[in-house]
């Protein structure tokens, strides 16, 4: 009840999360109730410091849909400037039991939202393949060095097949994204081709 109070007024007293007209949780709970996509970003900014409430409201209520509960976390990502926003996506990312689809949720937002690499990365080391899986795509999101770093140190020490590849997959796709480009083929062909003829040039003369 504590963590809720204090997310609450932290989100209140914060200018840059205010919001001239308070939207309400059914406008917002209609956003989260699409067949996949989730709530874009204009809206959910748009929605300032009610939406983040409502939308951290939903994600604790368990009488709520699971996919839906896990939308309202990823918006959260709208919020960056937010610490009490942060700070409950930690919390709710670290509760004891905490359901595997809402914890990748927590770890998304968190990177996306907060370039919080430091905490995605500390969910490389848990204990289900799964979560671990879930933190390698978050992390694999962010152009942070420390998120490439933390990727090829956990390739060093996992065991598990899948996980493993999905890091060897998310390096790969970072390497090739800042690989210089190639030289075109038509290009390598050409040179040759003009010094075989000027080879050929040189021998009818003699």
């Amino acid at each position: 009840m504590g963590l809720v109070l204090s997310v609450a007024s932290a989100l209140s007293l914060s200018p840059r999360v205010a919001s001239a007209d308070p939207v309400s949780r059914a406008v917002v709970e209609r956003s989260l109730g699409g067949f996949e996509q989730g709530v874009d970003l204009a809206s959910a900014r748009a929605w300032g410091s009610a939406g983040a409430e409502h939308l951290m409201a939903i994600a604790r209520d368990t009488d709520a849909v699971v996919a839906v509960r896990a939308r309202a976390l990823h918006a959260l990502r709208a919020y960056p400037e937010s610490s009490a926003v942060r700070a409950f996506l930690r919390a709710t990312a670290g509760a004891p039991g905490q359901d595997v689809f809402l914890l990748r949720a927590c770890l998304d937002a968190l990177v996306e939202g907060f370039d919080d690499v430091a905490e995605a990365s500390r969910y490389l080391a848990d204990g289900r393949a799964d979560v671990r899986d879930g933190a390698v795509w978050s992390l694999a999101a962010s152009r942070n060095p420390a998120a490439r770093a933390a990727l090829r140190e956990r390739l060093r020490v996992e065991a598990d097949a899948a996980v493993r590849a999905t890091i060897t997959d998310a390096l790969a796709r970072d390497a090739a994204a800042v690989a210089p480009p190639s030289l075109p083929v038509s290009v390598t062909l050409r040179a040759p081709a003009r010094q075989a003829t000027a080879r050929t040039r040189s021998s009818r003369r003699r």
